[in-house]
């Protein structure tokens, strides 16, 4: 099965595979592009970077709007070459058993599946972004298109919304200090409970496979599995921090957390979503709501969602598990 990352276009759910996506940001000011590529709609500087924009309402032949506050950018890096796809809103991440085509595939729109149920697939983003013709998909039963019109937003808000974000970005990222004025989240569930972690810590989410046990470790180490020829430890976070193993479970996920420098994955139930929100700080939680230690806390979303700081989990030295040990 395919991880794939679904967002919204008009009412058209769309998504491209999560391996080709890098982030996923709140709009910005565009600066002017060359506009000689199909659906290019202008320029965002991503910390001194210049990354092409692509209105997937262009691409997609839906009616043209202005930008919006709530709008995203799906930032992906199909080949070697940074691009971002603007729409309206993400829906999550979701795991697909629809088989994709090949990248030779001669489908029309070139690298678009459309799934039976009415999803659009971008399986060959290159290739999409690449082709000469503009795809034309009528909207859903009950949609009509916003055309040029634009929401009653105060339109000089939403310049000043979206000229403070193109500032914050452009930065350079050492000078960020590791945070954007926006933070990305993946949730997910474990033991009748959901917890969320910041995307930039992990490197991949995977069905679990084959763990191999290894003898002498503590019992929240549940083995080590081969992840792409690398070998990484698998911890059980319920054992970790004593979670109470309550209503129905079933740990096949594997979320690979990574901070350069060290490795593992840790065990979940499933991925339930992956947003953004504004980098402000996460409400104290209150006492006896978890028996996870504070230290390894960030607080919890509005949403009831407790999110785990991950570069606390990755700085244990106790998570390790050495493999050259007999």
């Amino acid at each position: 099965m395919t991880h794939l990352l679904f967002f919204t276009v008009e009412g058209l759910a769309c998504a491209l595979p999560l391996a080709e996506t890098r982030q996923v940001v709140g709009m910005v000011e565009l600066q002017p592009g060359t506009g000689k590529r199909r659906g290019e709609t202008g320029i965002m500087n991503l910390h001194g970077r210049a990354v092409p924009v692509y209105s997937l309402r262009s691409l997609l032949g839906l009616p043209d709007r202005p930008p919006l506050p709530t709008d995203v950018l799906v930032i992906a890096h199909p080949s070697r070459e940074c691009v971002a796809l603007w729409a309206d809103g993400v829906r999550g991440v979701q795991e697909s058993r629809v088989q994709l085509p090949p990248e030779t595939d001669a489908s029309s729109p070139p690298g678009v599946l459309r799934t039976e149920d009415g999803d659009i697939i971008i399986y060959d983003l290159g290739a999409f972004l690449a082709g000469e013709e503009t795809a034309q998909y009528p909207l859903p039963t009950g949609t009509t298109g916003t055309g040029g019109e634009t929401p009653p937003y105060d339109a000089e808000k939403i310049g000043e919304i979206l000229t403070e974000r193109a500032r914050a970005f452009a930065q350079p990222e050492e000078e960020t200090g590791g945070e954007a004025p926006f933070s990305e989240l993946l949730t997910f569930r474990l033991a009748d409970q959901e917890y969320a972690i910041k995307t930039q810590y992990i490197r991949e989410v995977f069905i679990m496979h084959e763990i191999t046990p290894v003898p002498g470790v503590p019992d929240f180490i549940v083995g080590i599995c081969a992840v792409r020829g690398e070998i990484i430890s698998v911890v059980d976070l319920r054992a970790l921090f004593g979670i109470p193993k309550r209503g129905l479970t079933d740990l096949n996920r594997v979320i690979v957390l990574s901070d350069g420098t060290v490795t593992f994955g840790i065990l979940a139930d499933y991925i339930t979503d992956i947003y953004i929100r504004p980098v402000d700080p996460f409400s104290p939680i209150e006492p006896g709501t978890t028996p996870i230690p504070q230290r390894y806390l960030l607080g919890v979303t509005e949403g009831s969602v407790l999110v785990l700081d991950a570069a606390a989990i990755l700085a244990d030295p106790a998570l390790g598990v050495d493999q050259t040990r007999k």
